[in-house]
């Protein structure tokens, strides 16, 4: 390849003869193609290279790299920008065409339209073993990051990998660079998937991959732990009805918060499933949601981490997840008990849930109390059809019963009577005899009675003289043998102070302790000491 030197109002007529513009070098330049035609741009040849246009350009610049020289020699030593363009040149007759090359972005800026990289590529240890400098002209850049963020859902961003259809540029100077010409979106998402692939693979051969999913859903939820990134749209979507649930005191929803990318992502969301299960602990909750808003697709690399697919395989409770994304999953939708595509979704499942509950308990009660009329009702029927069955056998069996009583009860008046009849003539009789021998024997008792009462009363009345003297010998010794009199002769009683009943024994006065002495004048209180000598 041969640099021109051609101006610009010429530029159209060296296009015409065949000339390529370097972007790289910002000049124009003969084809290696047609280099046998190199005199049709004789008119633009640096000096140098017009001199020696009879000698083959491999043949000179094989020549210059090819013969060392002892001695610094002015006849045979060439232009460092002559030095340059020539390796340019020899590059470009080595990679004569774009190739497509394998590289992970290191560094990335925008400058006028123009977007400059830093590709880089890693050793198995993460040790970097080659760097390079790669450009976007202005004119492709934009076709070509759209077309990327359409394909992978991702803009261009430091740390991913790229197949990069490339155009090797050296310039003498600003150094060895390539160009970019074209990307395979497609690339970078095999990457990611191959990642994710190794990871799926370490979960099953470590048995956790199917772990959470052997927790069984509720089918009701009172008690939900949320773990999302703060500030997020998706957040405040989810929230939106779980306010509106926890309003009402139907689930009650506790808040814990992570990054979702960056560096910090394993760190933050370890923290909060310590937090979790910590309050699981005290009072358990019946699952765990783990929500992010939208965003772009190549994000989602930053939760294909072994540490988090880690945590909520071993979570102690069922894990539903809502990334936010609806054509591409995560390795944590894979692992966890259920997943939605947005954290809408994954609250509207909860509501529907709550509701059809709800609806459910309301429609059992329903049947319930539908049941319980109809069994009410037949119950009542039933019991009304006995009582008129009851009713109708207690008149039944009463005829019966009469027409059974009535001549029994004629033959019992008949038999009766007759036995009156003569039992009367009998009594009539007997009370005949009787008064004669009651007349007689009264007649006798009388006298007998009369002189008995003289002797009865000439007794009695002794009886009685004798009776008053003993008597009032009683009341004498009686009343002097009172409370009082004791008391007036300088005796005391001893009384329980609480019942005021009279204490007759010292084993009483010992378990009463506080004791009530009453003497002819007044009452005083005593305590009593449970051992020998006087009381206070």
């Amino acid at each position: 390849m041969t640099f021109l030197d051609v101006p610009f109002k010429e530029k159209d007529q060296a296009k015409q003869l065949g000339a390529r513009w370097d972007a790289a070098s910002r000049k124009w330049y003969v084809p290696a193609e047609m280099s046998a035609d190199i005199e049709l741009f004789q008119k633009w040849l640096p000096t140098a290279v017009s001199k020696s246009s009879s000698v083959p350009h491999s043949a000179s610049q094989l020549e210059v790299f090819s013969t060392p020289q002892h001695k610094a020699s002015h006849d045979n030593s060439i232009e460092l920008s002559s030095l340059l363009r020539n390796i340019q040149t020899a590059l470009r007759q080595r990679f004569p065409g774009a190739v497509w090359v394998k590289a992970e972005i290191a560094n990335l800026n925008t400058r006028r339209g123009h977007v400059y990289l830093e590709l880089t590529e890693s050793n198995e240890q993460g040790k970097a073993i080659a760097n390079c400098r790669a450009m976007i002209w202005q004119r492709q850049a934009t076709a070509l990051l759209q077309r990327f963020e359409h394909e992978t859902g991702s803009p261009l961003a430091i740390g991913q990998k790229v197949l990069l259809l490339a155009e090797v540029s050296f310039h003498e100077q600003y150094g060895f660079s390539i160009v970019i010409q074209d990307m395979d979106s497609s690339y970078t998402l095999g990457a990611l998937e191959q990642k994710l692939n190794a990871l799926r693979k370490q979960l099953i051969q470590e048995g956790l991959y199917q772990q959470n999913k052997q927790f069984v859903l509720p089918s009701d939820f009172f008690r939900v732990a949320v773990i999302a990134p703060p500030d997020a749209a998706g957040l405040g979507d989810f929230k939106a009805d779980a306010d509106t649930l926890q309003k009402h005191n139907l689930c009650e929803f506790h808040y814990f918060y992570s990054a979702f990318q960056g560096e910090s992502v394993a760190k933050e969301m370890e923290i909060a499933f310590q937090a979790v299960h910590a309050l699981h602990q005290s009072n358990p909750f019946d699952v765990l949601v783990v929500i992010r808003g939208g965003g772009a697709k190549l994000d989602l690399h930053m939760l294909n981490l072994y540490p988090l697919a880690k945590l909520l395989c071993e979570a102690s409770l069922p894990v539903i997840t809502g990334i936010g994304h609806e054509r591409d999953s995560t390795i944590l939708d894979e692992v966890a008990n259920r997943h939605f595509d947005t954290p809408s979704k994954v609250i509207g499942y909860i509501r529907h849930e709550i509701v059809q509950q709800a609806q459910q308990a309301l429609a059992n009660w329903k049947k319930i109390e539908h049941a319980s009329l109809l069994s009410v009702k037949q119950l009542d029927k039933s019991l009304t059809h006995l009582n008129q069955l009851i009713q109708q056998s207690s008149h039944r069996m009463l005829f019966r019963c009469k027409q059974q009583l009535e001549p029994l009860n004629a033959e019992i008046r008949r038999l009766s009577e007759h036995q009156l009849q003569f039992k009367k003539h009998d009594l009539n009789d007997l009370m005949s005899s009787i008064e004669m021998q009651l007349t007689n024997r009264i007649a006798l008792k009388n006298m007998a009675l009369d002189s008995l009462q003289k002797s009865v009363e000439e007794g009695a009345n002794r009886a009685i003289v004798q009776q008053k003297q003993r008597i009032q010998q009683w009341m004498t010794f009686i009343l002097s043998s009172g409370p009082k009199t004791q008391l007036n002769r300088g005796f005391n009683i001893a009384k329980d102070p609480i019942n005021q009943k009279p204490i007759t024994t010292a084993k009483e006065a010992a378990k009463v302790g506080n004791v009530q002495l009453e003497f002819v004048d007044g009452c005083v209180f005593a305590q009593i000491e449970n051992k020998k000598g006087v009381s206070k």
